[in-house]
């Protein structure tokens, strides 16, 4: 249950109870989407609208799967891509902004181009080669304001972005590219998807019994009220709750229901050759060059990957026997993994056995033996010994 002003009409009373006593998704859609139509428009209804819309956009990417699902192979295209390579990268943009051309010049991938909406039906993968690294590129098919509830060609397509390992915001450096990144931006808000940002440090531990006990409820706007709340709503009703930093109330919800995803993301400005994508550039980097790296693809294909490949925050790291060569094809993790992390990959008996590790690259002589919690450098030779 979404908390509500005291001050809502009574068609919007109606409608909730449409909502709880709905069997199906199909109801549940139209209810909520009841709801937002007669909720409350004023300033102190924001996160009222903002939940309902949050909800809308997770039941109508239900409702699709669900389609998918029941229509069988020849029932219409398919929304799943299965992640291949090093990472998984979405390229997320409106309709006819260049995204196909851009996967064209960074895959090879043979797409449709054409200058009318919506060339690109279904997501359209393909491998993106920066040296000895496989990153995947997805075309997303585009997106438009309102794809969340349902306008232009749905939340399927929201839901490829969302299970991404990373998100790029494919813009039209000659059109307002900065209303185009603000639409993104608040479709994947609405699909609860947050760029380069993490979670709040909570920990909420349901329990069978014992009621409600919150460590640090001050730090959470709206205090232990709030809280217990949130946690009414969601039918917690017996949790230990530790709360390490400050958080709004809509955070703490977010990591409750554990629906909140947060991917690497940046921007790709096509078309910067057009009149007015100059001048526009420099209105993106005023507007978005805080939260988000921007990159220019006008560049070579060369460079454009190397820049990907940097924002990716990647290393590779080669594994290597006693007296033997270091293996040619390098693991790839997120940079900050240690050597347990790599262990892990190699196999989950290294990490329980391992007894120590040499590393040529980072450390500061070649072959020193390093501690377990060890942070690795981009292309170290790392040696395990178990």
């Amino acid at each position: 249950m979404i908390h509500v002003p005291t001050n809502v009409h009574p068609d919007y009373i109606k409608a909730e109870e449409r909502y709880q006593q709905a069997r199906t998704i199909e109801e549940k859609v139209k209810a909520t989407e009841e709801m937002i139509r007669v909720a409350p428009k004023h300033k102190g209804a924001e996160k009222l609208l903002m939940s309902l819309k949050r909800r809308l956009a997770k039941l109508r990417m239900e409702l699709e799967e669900k389609r998918e699902r029941g229509s069988g192979r020849g029932g219409g295209p398919s929304f799943a891509v299965k992640k291949e390579g090093a990472v998984q990268v979405a390229l997320v943009g409106l309709p006819n902004v260049g995204k196909s051309k851009l996967m064209q010049k960074l895959t090879g991938a043979r797409i449709e181009v054409a200058d009318y909406p919506f060339t690109t039906r279904e997501p359209v993968p393909g491998m993106m080669i920066f040296e000895d690294v496989q990153v995947q590129l997805v075309e997303v098919p585009g997106i438009v304001e309102g794809s969340s509830i349902g306008k232009g060609l749905g939340a399927q397509p929201l839901s490829v972005a969302r299970n991404s390992d990373a998100i790029a915001l494919v813009a039209d450096a000659s059109v307002d590219p900065v209303q185009q990144i603000k639409i993104l931006l608040g479709e994947l808000e609405a699909v609860s998807v947050k760029l380069n940002k993490r979670p709040p440090k909570i920990s909420i531990q349901r329990r069978s019994s014992g009621g409600i006990e919150i460590k640090g409820a001050t730090m959470v706007e709206g205090g232990e009220v709030e809280i217990k709340r949130i946690l009414q709503d969601h039918s917690v009703h017996n949790a230990f709750v530790v709360v390490e930093e400050s958080a709004t109330s809509n955070e703490f919800d977010e990591v409750l229901s554990e629906s909140t995803v947060y991917p690497q993301g940046f921007i790709l400005l096509t078309k910067c050759d057009k009149p007015g994508a100059t001048k526009n550039l420099d209105m993106v980097k005023w507007e978005f060059g805080s939260e988000l790296e921007i990159l220019h693809t006008g560049e070579p294909a060369d460079k454009i990957k190397r820049e990907i490949y940097k924002k990716l925050d990647l290393i590779r790291v080669y594994t290597k026997r006693p007296d033997e060569q270091p293996a040619k094809r390098p693991l790839v993790l997120r940079r900050g993994s240690t050597l347990m992390d790599i262990a892990r990959s190699v196999h989950k008996d290294f990490a329980k056995d391992l007894k120590f590790a040499r590393v040529w690259g980072s450390t500061k002589f070649p072959g020193q033996q390093v501690p377990k919690d060890y942070v690795l450098g981009d292309k170290d030779i790392v040696e395990l010994h178990i």
